[in-house]
This record gives structure tokens, C-alpha cells and sequence, in this order.
């Protein structure tokens, strides 16, 4: 069975290189459904994406449906989709299918939407004359992608691994009973195509390895996208950040330099650009942030 690397679309986790003359387009021939690899079964830092055969009928409540099911029991595929998803309407616009899915498929943000909306359009333009997918969630699209019409070749495909390289950076976090930060480095497995910042950023939101330090960042925050223009990261969070915003304007700054810190520990970051759900942040708290913030507390960049 081929196996194929999903880099995330600007969102997570690389840029998205187009494959001049591959589509999944097959008209005869095996049907598949996708779905990604469990991380388990995986030996790098990127997501793989793999298939399990379809004998359905070809049609899009009867593909969806199959898809949203999941892989079958016992697999080493898991299913990138919200319990609750469904198939609400759909409708085909010359080589644009557009398919409408319940409300709980616009809770994905980051790398977890980027890995369904691929596994949808992989499986989709296998139907004759789907070229292009388009995915709402209760009509509406969602606003804090990148894009909104996806192909099959948003996704690079390759049969070989790319050797991975290691990248050091120092994670911020608050040292335990006190009012003041403290770092522990962090050593990753990466590709070239990873996005450096997503995966240190999530490790940030996952928590210290050292007893010594707690997190500060609010359990159930998301980063929805980083992008870099020159020496700036630009970070796009989810709400749960300015909905759980400390009281005391000391402990607003420990989580503004906690993600300022680490992300300017990683080289070529010298300063960070804060957003909430697509929107640059002006406050945060008594904080003004409205413009580019750098590291308060140097430490070493990474390697």
C-alpha cells in the first residue's frame, strides 16, 4: 500500500508544494477512503496519510458516509472527524464540489482540520469529474483557513522520507510559587517542511517536562496558525485565550513572555505578532500588544 506525507497547509505544519499530473481521480480501478496514521505507527515528526479500500457506490452521501464511519476496527488509520459529524447537503458546481457538514466540524483548528479537510478531498476527487473540494460546517465557511477550495494536489507526494534534522528551543513556563519564568530546551525531530513554530508552539500548550515549572497558558487554547515574515511570527490563537485572561497585570505579562520567549528562542524570531481568531490583538489584560513584542528574557536561540 502507498503511503503518502500530508504537509499541513500554512495552518501547521509546512507550505503546500502542488504535484504537476497527480490526481486521485481514478474513474476504474480501486476506491479508497483516507484517513491519518496513528502517530504510533509513524517514525518522524510529520503526519502520514494512508487509505483503506471502498466497494460502495460512487456517490457522495455514499463516500461521505463511509469516510465519516471511520477505518475499521483494528487499524492503525484513526479518524480525523468530531463524533457528530455528518453529511448535511451537498451540491456540484462543475469541477467544485461543495459538501456541507454538521456544526461540530468547525471545532477543528490547526493541524487536526488540515488532516480532514485532506482526507475530504482525497477521498472526493476520486468521484469522475471532481476536481476541487470546498467544506462548510453548518453553511458557513470556516474563517480562519488559509483557504477554502482545496485539490488533490495541496498534498506532496512522496515515497521517499526526508532525513530528519534537529532543532533546539527554549520552552517558557512559569516556575512553580514564584512570579517569574523559567525555561527548559527542548530538543525536535524535524523535517525540512515542518513548521518549526506550530510544533514548539504545541509543546508549549502540552506542558513542562520539569517538575519545577507549570504551564500558564490556558488548558484548553489553540493555536490555529504561525506564519513568518522576516524576523516576525505571527500567531493566530484560539478564544480560549482572552477568555481566561488573569486578573493581576503581572501574571498577563508571565503569558505574554511565555510565548514571546520561546518563539524568539527559535533562530531568525526576533519578535512576535499576536492574534485571536484571525484578528490582530490590541490588549491583552492592561498589556498593550498591538505591535510586534520581543523577547523580554533572552535566552539561547536555538541551533
Amino acid at each position: 500500500m502507498k503511503r503518502y506525507k500530508a504537509l499541513a497547509c500554512g495552518v501547521a505544519m509546512a507550505l503546500l508544494l502542488p504535484v504537476a499530473g497527480c490526481s486521485t481521480n481514478q474513474g476504474e480501478g480501486v476506491v479508497s477512503l483516507w484517513y491519518p496514521t496513528n502517530l504510533e505507527h509513524w517514525n518522524n515528526a510529520t503526519t502520514a496519510l494512508d487509505t483503506t479500500p471502498y466497494t460502495g457506490e460512487m456517490t457522495v452521501p455514499d463516500l461521505m458516509t463511509a469516510l465519516l464511519e471511520g477505518p475499521p476496527e483494528g487499524s492503525i488509520l484513526v479518524s480525523p472527524f468530531p463524533e457528530g459529524t455528518d453529511l448535511q447537503q451537498w451540491k456540484q458546481e462543475g469541477k467544485r464540489l461543495t459538501v456541507d457538514l454538521s456544526w461540530v466540524y468547525g471545532d477543528l483548528a490547526g493541524i487536526e482540520l488540515t488532516l480532514a479537510d485532506y482526507c475530504i478531498t482525497l477521498t472526493l476527487t476520486q468521484l469522475d469529474g471532481v476536481e476541487e473540494v470546498c467544506i462548510t460546517a453548518n453553511g458557513s465557511q470556516l474563517p480562519y483557513r488559509d483557504r477554502q477550495v482545496f485539490t488533490a494536489q495541496d498534498v506532496m507526494f512522496t515515497g521517499a522520507e526526508e532525513e530528519p534534522v534537529e532543532v533546539t528551543a527554549a520552552l517558557h513556563f512559569r516556575r512553580k510559587g514564584s512570579r517569574e519564568l523559567g525555561f527548559e530546551f527542548r530538543v525536535f525531530q524535524l523535517t525540512e517542511n515542518d513548521s518549526v513554530a506550530q510544533v514548539v508552539l504545541n509543546a508549549l500548550l502540552a506542558g513542562p517536562q520539569d517538575d519545577g515549572l507549570e504551564r500558564i497558558l490556558p488548558t484548553d487554547l489553540k493555536v490555529l496558525s504561525v506564519r513568518q515574515e522576516g524576523k516576525v511570527c505571527y500567531v493566530d490563537l484560539s478564544g480560549a485565550f482572552l477568555r481566561e485572561v488573569p486578573a493581576e497585570e503581572w501574571e498577563q505579562r508571565m503569558v505574554i513572555d511565555s510565548l514571546v520567549n520561546t518563539l524568539c528562542s527559535l533562530e531568525n524570531v526576533e519578535q512576535v505578532q499576536l492574534l485571536v481568531e484571525g484578528q490582530n490583538l490590541e490588549w491583552y489584560g492592561d498589556i498593550l500588544v498591538s505591535q510586534p513584542t520581543q523577547d523580554q528574557d533572552p535566552s539561547p536561540a536555538s541551533t
